[in-house]
């Protein structure tokens, strides 16, 4: 078979698939989290998280992250077990496991595996920064992976970047200390 009826044969067979997304805008969960300072309650950022279920029926959600006023560098980024970032940022709890086993605490005992975990918000040296990241770890909507349990859940950035925990034993892996802090709320 000559390149070019390969292309044309992939072009045509790509056309024809079904789209990734079989729900209707209308179906689509929504929720935001307004992203303040720990230290002084200034505003940091916002997250927006959307929920759809592609023709698999998988809960897909997409987490996207805005931040400013940040030190220039990576941050880690996770979803923690607690909606609330009063009186301090460390009231979010621990990081957010809906699994099986819940090792959340330490963070090292089943980092980076938690529901929760995300990837790192890359900050430039103007101290702004994003980040979007699909994740079927968590859900918006009812059911055993929804996020909006009796107590809720919040979304935090750290200082300092996650890196995955190549040596559990190693207090900073999943991004040292908390800088930022909102809780995460649906959007009627």
């Amino acid at each position: 078979m000559s390149t070019i009826h390969i292309l044309v044969f992939t072009v045509v067979a790509f056309a024809q698939a079904p789209s990734p997304v079989s729900s209707t805008d209308d179906d689509v969960v929504r929720a935001r989290a307004t992203i303040n300072s720990c230290t002084d309650g200034s505003p940091v950022g916002s997250a927006t998280l959307f929920e759809d279920r592609p023709s698999e029926g998988v809960k897909e959600v997409t987490v996207l992250v805005s931040a400013r006023n940040l030190t220039a560098g990576k941050h880690a980024v996770h979803i923690h077990a607690v909606g609330t970032c009063q009186p301090s940022c460390a009231d979010a709890g621990s990081h957010l496991d809906l699994g099986p086993f819940g090792h959340n605490n330490p963070v090292t005992a089943n980092h980076p595996y938690h529901s929760g975990d995300l990837i790192n918000v890359r900050v430039g040296s103007s101290g702004r920064g994003s980040m979007s990241h699909v994740t079927s770890r968590i859900a918006l909507s009812d059911g055993n992976l929804s996020i909006f349990d009796a107590d809720g859940a919040s979304i935090i950035i750290h200082a300092l970047p996650d890196v995955y925990c190549p040596d559990p034993t190693d207090p900073n892996c999943a991004g040292g200390g908390r800088v930022a802090c909102g809780v995460i709320q649906r959007v009627q």
